[in-house]
């Protein structure tokens, strides 16, 4: 697949047939089984896609095919409430696409509710709860521009076709600045092998932090500056960690839309590889 920004893209989706990019927010401290498919169920699913794309457009009064609108264009308040807060985001943070992007999103590794709830726990244990707004989660990248959604959405598709589902487990716990991480255990290549391809073909416009290197983990603990709070974490997830294997299957991708720390889940990519 070409790489984002070149005038040739494949899988060109239109905007308007994106599933509920506007939709639930995720309020709170949530289970992530919620999230990720678990007892309490998955985020509210799309509604149902074709796959003919000539079906997903609707012709003009001219007979031409028009153009899909952004989100931004469907829903300016969004852009309106955006600016009001003030909401502030880093250089390194910001997608390279040589515009404002209004929108960006998040993709996260999804994981069956066995090895999700178990995480989420520690995350709901540890993790301040007045600044807990998601689910303990894997992410593979944290600012995907939305002005490239079609080619995103065109590449999350095509991997997700030709990816088997893998066992992973949770490694080794590390220590943060001012929290707890844990490290992938078994898995940990195959979830180094999907960020780097989806990383080459969209290379040209990531973020500074996005276009580095990543070791995926997850975050149980952050934003303590008490130390001897970090240290007595550290050493709880430890020793569970050390007393039992907490695994499961990853059976695919979820993209959410980022907006001001609350992610809205926008769609999921099941990996269906044989």
């Amino acid at each position: 697949m070409p790489p984002l920004g070149k005038p040739m893209i494949v899988s060109i989706l239109p905007r308007q047939v994106r599933p509920h990019l506007l939709g639930r927010v995720i309020p709170g401290i949530m289970n992530y089984a919620a999230a990720a498919g678990g007892s309490r169920g998955p985020p509210r699913p799309p509604p149902q896609q074709h796959n003919d794309l000539a079906a997903q457009t609707k012709p003009g009064p001219n007979g031409h095919t028009q153009k899909p609108r952004s989100p931004r264009q469907q829903s300016p308040k969004c852009n309106e409430e955006h600016r009001k807060a003030g909401h502030i985001t880093r250089e390194e943070h910001k997608p390279k696409t040589g515009e404002e992007e209004e929108l960006v999103y998040v993709l996260t590794l999804k994981l069956t509710n066995q090895l999700a709830k178990a995480m989420n726990s520690m995350r709901e244990q540890y993790f301040p709860k007045y600044l807990n707004r998601t689910p303990a989660h894997l992410t593979l990248f944290h600012a995907l521009p939305d002005s490239q959604f079609a080619a995103i959405d065109g590449g999350l598709s095509q991997l997700s076709a030709s990816t088997k589902t893998f066992y992973l487990t949770a490694g080794a716990p590390f220590k943060m600045r001012q929290g707890v991480g844990i490290q992938v255990g078994k898995g940990y290549n195959n979830v180094k092998k999907i960020r780097a391809e989806l990383q080459s073909q969209w290379m040209s416009c990531l973020s500074e932090q996005d276009a580095g290197g990543s070791r995926p983990h997850w975050t149980v603990m952050n934003k303590v500056r008490d130390q001897k709070k970090v240290d007595e974490a550290f050493g709880a997830v430890e020793k569970e960690l050390e007393q039992k294997i907490l695994g499961g299957e990853a059976t695919g991708l979820d993209l959410w839309r980022y907006d001001k720390g609350n992610w809205v889940f926008a769609k999921d990519y099941k990996f269906q590889g044989s």
